[in-house]
């Protein structure tokens, strides 16, 4: 009888164990809502979460929101200095829509003092959403892809990131990047 009770706990762990692995290889997965409001994507380090957002008059907003995990970070966008891998995003060269303005970054980094070169650099270390406007040039109907290019610190990896946009009908959503 014992050794039947040991069996059957090992089995629940087991299973159990595949479960939270399963669901774990789940995460990474792009995960895309009904109305394709929103594209998530989970790596080791970050998620990144992308948003259309239409604003009161009718113009539109690409958000981008990035989780940091305890520990990880990454160069600001607004560093002035020149580093292979700061923040950057971009369309592509399409004559239907394009960035408009300035990215705005939420919270704003702060220059710390960076410990491989002893300068200050505006480090990300905390949960940051981005807010970048586009623009519409074309009436007509279109997709684009886009990408979101950084390192990870401290994986040192060079992470891009693709992104797709859907005009259609005078509504613009998010797409499943993948060709």
């Amino acid at each position: 009888m014992n050794s039947f009770i040991t069996i059957v706990l090992l089995l629940l762990t087991a299973s159990s164990s595949l479960q939270h692995s399963y669901n774990k290889m789940e995460i990474n997965k792009i995960q895309e809502t009904k109305k394709n409001e929103t594209l998530t994507i989970s790596e080791e380090g970050y998620t990144i979460q992308f948003k259309i957002e239409k604003t009161q008059n009718n113009k539109h907003n690409l958000l981008v929101a990035i989780e940091l995990q305890k520990g990880f970070s990454y160069i600001s966008p607004f560093e002035k200095k020149e580093f292979k891998g700061k923040f950057y995003m971009d369309l592509g060269s399409y004559k239907n829509i394009a960035f408009d303005g300035n990215i705005i970054e939420t919270p704003r980094s702060v220059a710390t003092l960076d410990p491989f070169s002893n300068e200050s650099v505006f480090w990300v270390k905390e949960n940051t959403t981005y807010k970048q406007p586009l623009k519409i040039l074309s009436e007509g109907d279109f997709e684009v892809f886009g990408r979101v290019i950084f390192t990870i610190e401290p994986k040192c990896s060079l992470e891009e990131t693709p992104f797709a946009i859907s005009y259609k009908n005078g509504v613009m959503t998010l797409i499943d990047p993948k060709c």
